[in-house]
């Protein structure tokens, strides 16, 4: 037997649940599909910014302020530059809380494998190991690598020269500073966060591919701090995922799965929040395969501030000798920083900040250079 709705959300976690959440106050009430065992504990940053925090307000969840999350702290060696949100704290929330909290009364199918995914007439056909179902509009939040997108053609071919490769794990320890440290080490950085008052996440992002035996050895102090594990280490990559469309008719790809670059500027879930509210907003219904004409332009408007700040801080950790000089410029102008964390948030045009930040960072870069070669002479003259 067929089962017939409106709209089939493939994805139980944040994305496909603010979704559904987002269609049930337009009077939708959908049907989401999860493949694993629900609530899933997928590798995930865990920490929500401020403006995913008044998104989810108002898709009418209002999560305990247990873990705020002050700011952004970034380290390398004895030099920190660190700035507070403007807007107020973000959230640091487990996984599995997040998806608790945002579970609504859409039907929720569990250990539900997609196999197949086509458009028949007016319809969407999606068969699984649960059975078949049939809908005007299918919702693809079934993650980065997108089985849906990929069984669609919507998959895009992303190159292999800035692929990155990521691990998670908690920690029992009690957190020692409110903001997202970010730690730079040779071709890494690690990530360390609140996540409950004795508790801290701990994730790793590298270029080269680190493995389960040595994801934290190039951060031996930090290492040192990490004693008691508090879940289990997991990994997750490549990360960086394109799509061809994240829309077309009958089909809509939300979250990871409509594309991502990269996890360092944290702001994965803020994204995946706004294009939920926006499709409850622009969602109409009728006869035939739902066509939402503005939704890719207003996708691109949601994303455009990510991929500008995500590209810089990529370069950053590519390139030391910048980083070095970016970072001493942001410790002398936290001001600056704050600015660049609320553009990161799409919430201040990224240009002016960028452009501030471009035409102070020359002195420190002339600084830098001149200490090394007087570093070197000095070691010539011994």
């Amino acid at each position: 037997m067929v089962k017939e709705c409106q709209v089939l959300i493939v994805g139980g976690g944040p994305a496909g649940l603010a979704a559904a959440r987002a269609l049930l106050n337009r009077g939708i009430r959908p049907v989401v599909l999860e493949r694993r065992h629900w609530p899933v504990d997928k590798v995930c940053g865990e920490g929500i910014m401020p403006v995913g925090v008044a998104c989810l307000r108002r898709l009418g969840i209002e999560l305990a302020a247990d873990c705020p999350l002050r700011g952004v702290e970034y380290v390398e060696g004895n030099l920190r530059a660190g700035a507070d949100f403007a807007e107020g704290p973000g959230l640091v929330v487990r996984r599995t809380d997040l998806s608790q909290a945002l579970l609504c009364p859409a039907e929720l199918v569990e250990n539900c494998l997609v196999r197949e995914v086509h458009r028949h007439g007016d319809w969407m056909e999606v068969n699984s190991t649960q059975g078949r179902w049939r809908c005007r509009l299918l919702v693809a939040a079934d993650g980065l690598h997108s089985p849906i997108g990929r069984m669609l053609g919507l998959r895009r071919y992303a190159v292999k020269w800035l692929q990155r490769w990521g691990w998670r794990q908690h920690f029992a320890v009690k957190p020692w500073n409110g903001r997202v440290e970010v730690h730079y080490a040779r071709g890494c950085e690690a990530y360390v966060s609140p996540a409950g008052p004795e508790m801290i996440g701990v994730a790793v992002l590298s270029q080269s591919g680190l493995r389960r035996h040595n994801w934290l050895d190039a951060f031996p102090e930090l290492q040192a701090r990490l004693h008691t594990p508090a879940s289990e280490l997991a990994g997750y990559g490549p990360l960086w995922q394109r799509s061809r469309r994240v829309h077309e008719p009958g089909v809509v790809l939300l979250g990871d799965a409509a594309g991502y670059l990269d996890a360092c500027t944290g702001e994965g879930l803020s994204l995946a929040f706004a294009q939920a509210e926006t499709l409850g907003q622009q969602w109409h219904g009728g006869p035939g395969l739902t066509f939402l004409p503005e939704y890719q332009r207003s996708y691109a408007d949601i994303v455009r501030h990510y991929y500008t700040v995500t590209w810089g801080a990529l370069w950053l950790a590519r390139w030391p000798w910048l980083r070095t000089a970016v970072l001493r410029t942001l410790s002398s102008h936290p001001n600056l920083f704050q600015q660049l964390l609320s553009a990161n948030q799409g919430l201040l045009a990224p240009q002016r900040p960028l452009l501030n930040l471009l035409l102070k960072v020359p002195p420190q870069l002339c600084a830098g250079w001149l200490g090394r070669s007087l570093q070197g002479v000095g070691e010539r003259t011994r």
